[in-house]
């Protein structure tokens, strides 16, 4: 997923829905966007139920019993609306700081809630 890191956040995200687990590789060049985003993709999922873990260039995910949380966006826009996607399926999904959208997508959460 080199070619495509900003897509990375969202198929994570998806991935917790997977019929099994999935690791995404040669992705690197997230520790060094807005926030490291394999240690917070690894601790975020992890609040949702799921199995994470992140290595120096990979992140693995394992479908388990997924439950609402409290997801920090670090700042970081992509981890606000990556994971907004969980809640679509997992009831008592909450992104702290939604307002970190407006650095790409100001209307982001008012077109989300339209689907």
């Amino acid at each position: 997923m080199n070619d495509f890191p900003d897509a990375v956040l969202a198929y994570a995200v998806v991935c917790l829905f997977a019929d099994g687990p999935t690791t995404i590789r040669n992705v690197a060049n997230l520790r060094i966007k807005e926030t490291d985003r394999l240690a917070a993709l690894e601790t975020e999922l992890r609040k949702l139920g799921a199995g994470a873990e992140a290595g120096p260039d990979w992140l693995r995910i394992e479908p388990r019993p997924l439950h609402g949380a409290e997801i920090a966006t670090y700042d970081d826009h992509r981890m606000a609306m990556s994971f907004a996607l969980a809640g679509l399926r997992v009831p008592g999904v909450v992104i702290l700081d939604p307002g970190c959208v407006s650095k790409t997508w100001p209307g982001y959460f008012e077109a989300f809630t339209k689907l």
